[in-house]
């Protein structure tokens, strides 16, 4: 028998979602479905949760994501999951009965000899009950994505579609732009470019049976922008899909687990570049700028990071043999970074008390804080840069992890690590650490990459700090969800701000390849201009303030991250 899974997204479906299940079982006992929830404050997702585990705990599988992350990016979480489980078919749907289940017996039917299918509202016998404004907006939108894309389907934009597996390996949904409503514009293109063996049938598209719509006008732009990429790339003969060869499996060494979630369903935003491990990659000033690993997305939260990653013990080793002159160098720019954030936060952390930096380097920042009344310590693996901070600043130092503490060292009124969270290969398990560190009610206050802000946005690949050295690219509200499973409520978020030198300006441009920068590098390097100071605060480095406000059990994990592991099995 043909194993077919049925999928639908819901968000705020509360009336809707339960029947449509009993629907879908109803019309097509022999499937499974999956639901993904983005964590509706109707509790859409605990009534689907409930209804697995009282009456369908081996057919329904139910995703809970943490926040609204896009109806596109939950079916291009669908396609994986049902690549990964090995079903032969993949139908999707809405959530709000405007799909009605009774279509699912023939659109299995029509599977069997065709690799697309779609429920059309414009073919013969089709219909929509969208009002006359509406219907003839949806019309022309369709045919107009038919005119441009020169497919021979009348209907691009419903989500009421199948797949056969073999498509669904050479859809590569990773590189279809666009993670709400403009998905399906661009996934209909692909699978018509793919394949002929396409059947379009007709429904009767009804209003939806309760609740509201969820298309914004936004989405609606982002899905007319999305037909223009798409025509676009076809003026130029491009299908905008990656060769198979490119597409087909994970890389070796296995999917790494989303580290904030546990989803092992992601999507790749970038490939490898020139990617070798190298100590002096892993210097703090390090210009291999133009070597990362394979970057992706986490579907279950947003999660940037990279796939595969080396074993934590060869990342440690790598930065215990650092050695970095060249910070050495520039430490008066350090000196004054630091400075001017401590005193940013200043007024948010405890007078005086014990403070303890991880991942401390040279003992620069453990100085200036002793300064403003601190009682210091750090940790740090780079035994050149421990054994700096201990014998030139006299500042005390572990050289290691934070698993390296004594446990006679005790607990911490503050803890900090300015730019060292993307560095770790287990950020969570960190987090857990330095709760283990710090006082209840005490601060832990950081810095690290915010990959959601406008410079990765608008350099993409070339943004710098997409490096071999940064393993996880965060945003606020993922840190959020971190900092509160760990047991820290986020007090304050600010921009943190770099102060550098115009001569290390100019070397940084140069290392990524800015016409004229190795010239005016040559050119500042003459003039006293080379030590002008200059402040870069451009959003993609953020800090956090966070209190800690309790104590962690070995039951730590929230509710979420259990859910969607569960409903993941063991399917990496």
């Amino acid at each position: 028998m043909t194993k077919t899974l049925v999928f639908t997204a819901t968000y705020n479906e509360s009336d809707n979602a339960v029947p449509l299940v009993e629907s879908i079982f109803a019309e097509l006992p022999s499937s499974e479905v999956l639901v993904v929830d983005d964590n509706s404050p109707d509790g859409t997702g605990r009534l689907l949760e409930n209804l697995q585990e009282e009456v369908y705990p081996d057919t329904l599988h139910v995703i809970v994501r943490p926040r609204k992350l896009g109806v596109g990016s939950a079916h291009k979480l669908a396609v994986k999951f049902a690549l990964a489980r090995g079903f032969e078919r993949l139908i999707t749907m809405d959530a709000d009965f405007s799909h009605d289940p009774k279509y699912l017996p023939l659109m299995a039917d029509l599977l069997e000899g065709n690799d697309f299918v779609i429920g059309s509202r414009y073919v013969e016998g089709g219909s929509c009950e969208y009002g006359p404004v509406r219907r003839w907006f949806s019309r022309s939108a369709n045919g107009l994505a038919r005119l441009l894309l020169h497919i021979p389907l009348k209907e691009t934009t419903t989500s009421y579609r199948g797949f056969r597996s073999d498509l669904l390996e050479r859809l590569d949904v990773d590189s279809i732009h666009g993670d709400g409503y403009s998905y399906f514009v661009g996934c209909a293109y692909r699978a018509a470019r793919l394949s002929h063996k396409i059947a379009e049938f007709p429904i009767v598209f009804v209003d939806r049976r309760a609740g509201s719509t969820k298309i914004s006008q936004a989405e609606i732009v982002k899905g007319f922008l999305m037909l223009l990429r798409l025509s676009w790339d076809r003026a130029r003969g491009q299908s905008g899909a990656r060769p198979l060869s490119h597409v087909a499996g994970d890389p070796p060494g296995g999917v790494v687990p989303c580290n904030a979630c546990g989803s092992v369903y992601h999507v790749e935003k970038y490939p490898a570049s020139i990617s070798t491990p190298a100590s002096t990659k892993y210097n703090c000033t390090s210009m291999a700028h133009a070597s990362h690993g394979r970057i992706v997305r986490c579907l279950g939260c947003g999660l940037v990071f990279t796939n595969p990653q080396l074993p934590e013990n060869e990342v440690t080793s790598l930065y215990m043999q650092v050695e970095d002159p060249t910070y050495l160098s520039n430490v008066d720019t350090r000196d004054r970074t630091f400075t001017y954030n401590l005193g940013k936060i200043l007024p948010l952390l405890p007078r005086g008390g014990r403070l303890l930096d991880i991942g401390s380097y040279t003992g620069t920042f453990l100085q200036v804080a002793r300064k403003h009344g601190f009682d210091v310590m750090g940790v740090e693996p780079s035994v050149w840069a421990a054994r700096y901070a201990n014998e030139t600043l006299g500042v005390p130092t572990v050289q290691g992890t934070s698993k390296d503490i004594p446990p006679e060292a005790g607990r911490f009124d503050i803890v900090c690590s300015w730019d060292v969270l993307e560095h770790m290969p287990d950020p969570m398990a960190e987090l857990t650490r330095i709760n283990e560190l710090t006082e209840l009610h005490g601060v832990f206050s950081f810095s690290t990459l915010n990959f959601d802000s406008w410079p990765p946005r608008v350099l993409g690949e070339r943004w710098p700090w997409m490096m071999d050295m940064h393993l996880y690219y965060f945003n606020e509200k993922i840190i959020d969800d971190m900092l509160r499973r760990a047991g820290f409520e986020l007090k304050h978020v600010g921009t943190y701000c770099h102060i550098i030198t115009a001569e290390y300006l100019m070397g940084k441009l140069q290392s990524l390849g800015i016409p004229g920068a190795g010239f005016a590098l040559r050119a500042i390097r003459r003039t006293p201009l080379k030590r002008a100071y200059i402040p870069f605060r451009f959003g993609d480095i953020q800090l956090f303030v966070a209190e800690k406000t309790r104590e962690l059990t070995s039951e730590f994990a929230d509710l979420s991250l259990d859910r969607l592991t569960r409903a993941q099995g063991d399917a990496a």
